[in-house]
């Protein structure tokens, strides 16, 4: 619905009308959607302009989510 309404707009009012149109839900999934898309490329792209602290943030998300593992654990 959210690019039905990009490529069927003639012109920048008519598109502005056709995105408030669009209901709140839709474009949020729609947005999800696209940065689960463009992930990969982002991580290539972090990788290769700043291996060091793309590493060390990877480092730090995998810690942090085996922390978490490991207090739903404890809880059972």
């Amino acid at each position: 619905m959210v690019n039905q309404a990009v490529h069927s707009a003639q012109n920048e009012k008519q598109l502005l009308e056709q995105i408030r149109e669009v209901p709140i839900t839709e474009y949020k999934t729609q947005r999800r959607r696209l940065a689960i898309a463009q992930a990969p490329r982002q991580q290539k792209r972090r990788l290769h302009r700043n291996p060091v602290s793309t590493i060390q943030s990877l480092v730090n998300q995998h810690q942090e989510l085996l922390t978490v593992l490991e207090f739903q654990a404890l809880k059972y």
